[in-house]
């Protein structure tokens, strides 16, 4: 039921003789995730509730304006509530105006006119009206208030109840417009070239944690517990290490304690910040906390004709007992707002084949090939095709070692020459323009 009256007919019927003090009543804006910060992704449509806390005495009306400003965005739609709507002894309040202005609306209800028993007596929340913003604003912390500086004339916040109207306590709603949750868990993408033809590869993954306080500032962390699962017919986990900003702590000494295990199909991580309560983490946006070392199992990528692409899957299930994703902000413990799952792609790349210490690429390591490599660093002479076969010891550089090298293996019983040696092949993806004559 929707009808206007005039001032003087709101003014009868809010105007109840004094008595003593009642238990206060408030008013709050909030959605789902009540105070504390709500969450929207841009372009989201901003659904928020109004909620009205009755003290003792049961309430004839109430009135109020909210301000929503422009910059934020535009009011769609205000509703009664299905609760407000039964508030007159299961019927419909006598009186309900909504009127949007610039910069919000504002609301006058009339549950009874004097004398009546109005909305029930006893303490009790309800939801009396529900909103919608369609946001401007893409990004950032805002504040949706009640306000009693709109309409013609204002619309005052006031609550009347059966001994008095009063001033109720306001609370404002702040959102934030934002793609990420108050705490995350992610893992990292990340692509690999191979060489298709051995399937060889290895890769490290970075694990990241994330704190985005809507309204709160960030707050510290005592520890936190990872179980990340891998497909162990492409994956095999190595190592486990902490990140290094997670060794600032204690005065650069690292947490207290921390234990990782690796499982066939996946690793857990457990860390506690200080054993005494001296120190915490601070995890304010993304934060580095641990790297993952793995190696692909070769016969899952040898030969592939295509990227061989596999997942890094946040699990509950990880380990024995298994290990629950848990962050420790303050005393307590919370499930983070999103695990973000990462992929490793192995990307295939033909690497020329090379017989390391081979410089004249006759496939075969001799004496003409010291020979070659002396020629070439003191004579002027072309190098090797490729500069990995002259890089007889593998320390990423050619010099007078790597020809004595040869000439020690060949004539004093040294060690051979790194690989790939004696068959042509490859070490990682290295870097050579083609393949070796002596392999074609």
């Amino acid at each position: 039921m929707a009808f206007r009256v005039s001032p003087l007919f709101l003014l009868l019927c809010f105007t109840i003789l004094p008595a003593s003090p009642v238990a206060a009543e408030d008013l709050w804006i909030y959605g789902s995730a009540a105070q504390g910060g709500q969450r929207f992704a841009a372009g989201e449509p901003i659904e928020q509730t109004i909620w009205i806390l009755q003290g003792t005495n049961s309430i004839l009306g109430f009135s109020f304006g909210v301000s929503v400003e422009e910059t934020i965005g535009t009011v769609t739609s205000v509703d009664a509530t299905a609760v407000l709507l039964t508030a007159n002894g299961g019927g419909v309040p006598e009186f309900i105006d909504v009127q949007m202005t610039a910069g919000g609306f504002t609301v006058e209800t009339v549950i009874c006119s004097s004398p009546c028993s109005g909305w029930e007596s006893g303490t009790f929340t309800a939801p009396i009206f529900e909103f919608t913003v369609a946001p401007l604003v893409d990004s950032g912390s805002h504040v949706i208030c009640f306000t009693d500086t709109l309409g013609s004339p204002p619309v005052p916040i006031s609550v009347t109840n059966s001994q008095e109207t009063v001033t109720p306590n306001d609370h404002c709603a702040t959102i934030c417009i934002t793609e990420h949750q108050r705490w995350e868990f992610a893992a990292h993408d990340e692509t690999v070239p191979y060489d298709r033809q051995t399937g060889i590869a290895e890769v490290t993954g970075t694990l990241t944690i994330g704190q985005y306080p809507c309204v709160f500032p960030p707050i510290g962390s005592p520890g936190f517990a990872m179980g990340l699962g891998h497909d162990m017919a492409i994956l095999q986990a190595i190592s486990v290490s902490l990140a290094p900003p997670l060794m600032e702590i204690n005065g650069g000494n690292g947490p207290d304690w921390w234990s990782a295990d690796i499982y066939p199909n996946g690793i857990t991580l457990g860390v506690v910040a200080s054993l005494v309560g001296a120190d915490e983490f601070s995890f304010e946006g993304e934060t580095e906390a641990a790297l993952v070392h793995y190696h692909a199992v070769p016969t899952s990528l040898s030969g592939a004709g295509a990227p061989v692409i596999t997942i890094l899957e946040w699990n509950d299930g990880i380990g024995a007992p298994p290990v629950t994703n848990i962050i420790l902000p303050g005393d307590g413990a919370e499930v983070p707002g999103a695990l973000i799952d990462g992929t490793i792609t192995f990307d295939p790349v033909d690497v020329p084949y090379y017989i390391r210490g081979d410089i004249n690429e006759d496939e075969k390591v001799d004496l003409a090939d010291a020979i070659g490599l002396l020629s070439h660093l003191f004579g002027g002479a072309p190098g090797p095709p490729c500069a990995e076969e002259g890089d007889v010891n593998a320390d990423e550089a050619t010099d007078v070692g790597d020809p004595i090298w040869i000439l020690n293996y060949l004539f004093s019983g040294g060690a051979p020459p790194s690989a790939p040696f004696p068959l042509c092949g490859s070490v990682g993806t290295d870097d050579c323009p083609a393949v070796s004559a002596g392999c074609l």
